[in-house]
């Protein structure tokens, strides 16, 4: 059972404008409390934010948007639509696929193109893996959507669920890339469909199977680009909040909490002193922790998982080669890999996003 907290709650300061707090807020609003968003930046967004710079406007965060259906249940919590306040644009292909020999791929989220393209590609045997990977990443993502990717957890005991049998019997708890390796010959097109991984920090061939339910997000449910960037999005759940009666508070750094036993009773910031009944932290974990003066003991040292490294640039061309979202992929998959999470080595031979 999850727990509650007992007493009043009519009045929730969330801590974080990114899509965290943003959406916290909104759904708060909708079950009827009074909500005060505190962020540090001048700013919505968190991580999904802009920079203005030599003329340009730069979404310094995420670059690919999937699954925008969650991000509408946040909006019609307070009787909006997503659609009415961000204008989506979905991708075909979804990606483009360059690999080191030449060979290109486009990667279409419909199930016909998909497969004609696979067979262009690699031959009838990997388009008819193809077809089994297709409907093997559909039932993962029936298996974790409801009790894994959409629960809150309180103990790790809630976790043993009938869902837990049913996600081990498709094979969740093997690895990522022997998984795709069971539908697909092709070397090249089990890297389409086992990269996804590095967004969680983890070499596909050490992944969990499990997390191949991204997979399933971008190459079955579907790419899209919100016109205006991706800071479109924060911005438009920032105004759907402040409608329905949120108010916002940009620039202010959380400098620490008022507690009254169990409860926090005020934020206070470098500005102001917020009194509130509860208290939703989005800030990194380690904010958060200081915030609240304990850092949980675990019973082994937590590492820090590879991130990425970003280069924005100004353009004055296009290249018709290129896609909205082009793979680059590398020579040397693996190796770049070792060289990251063994060895400590920058790649000598990167693959790329380019957007």
């Amino acid at each position: 059972m999850t727990r509650t907290l007992t007493g009043p709650t009519d009045h929730v300061v969330v801590v974080g404008a990114g899509l965290a707090g943003l959406s916290a807020a909104l759904h708060l609003l909708g079950a009827g409390r009074r909500v005060t968003v505190v962020e540090r930046d001048p700013h919505p967004g968190g991580r999904a934010g802009r920079l203005a710079l030599g003329g340009y406007l730069v979404d310094t965060g995420p670059t690919v948007l999937t699954m925008p259906d969650i991000a509408d249940e946040a909006f019609a919590a307070v009787g909006e639509s997503l659609r009415d306040r961000v204008d989506l644009i979905a991708l075909h292909p979804a990606y483009r696929a360059r690999f080191a020999d030449g060979s290109t791929l486009d990667v279409h989220t419909d199930a016909e193109a998909m497969e004609a393209e696979i067979e262009r590609f690699a031959g009838g045997a990997d388009a008819a893996g193809y077809r089994r990977l297709r409907h093997w990443l559909r039932q993962l993502y029936l298996a974790e959507r409801g009790r894994f990717l959409d629960a809150d957890f309180d103990s790790p005991l809630q976790l043993l669920t009938p869902d837990l049998a049913r996600l081990a019997a498709l094979g969740g708890f093997g690895r990522w890339e022997a998984r795709i390796a069971r539908h697909l010959r092709d070397e090249r097109l089990r890297r389409v469909f086992s990269f996804q991984a590095l967004y969680a920090g983890v070499p596909p061939e050490r992944a969990l199977a499990a997390y191949a339910v991204i997979a399933y997000m971008d190459t079955v449910a579907g790419v899209y680009f919100p016109r205006g960037g991706m800071h479109a999005l924060p911005r438009a759940m920032a105004a759907a909040a402040a409608a329905a009666g949120a108010e916002f508070h940009y620039g202010q750094p959380v400098t620490r909490l008022e507690r009254s036993g169990e409860r926090v009773t005020a934020v206070v910031t470098e500005e102001r002193r917020i009194a509130c009944d509860a208290v939703v932290l989005t800030p990194d974990l380690p904010v958060a922790y200081r915030l609240l003066g304990r850092t949980p003991r675990r019973p082994a040292r937590l590492g820090h998982a590879p991130s990425a490294v970003v280069l924005h640039a100004g353009c004055d061309r296009t290249w018709p080669e290129l896609a909205h979202h082009t793979l680059s992929f590398g020579h040397a998959w693996r190796r770049t890999f070792r060289e990251l999470t063994r060895t400590g080595e920058l790649m000598s031979d990167p693959s790329l996003l380019i957007t």
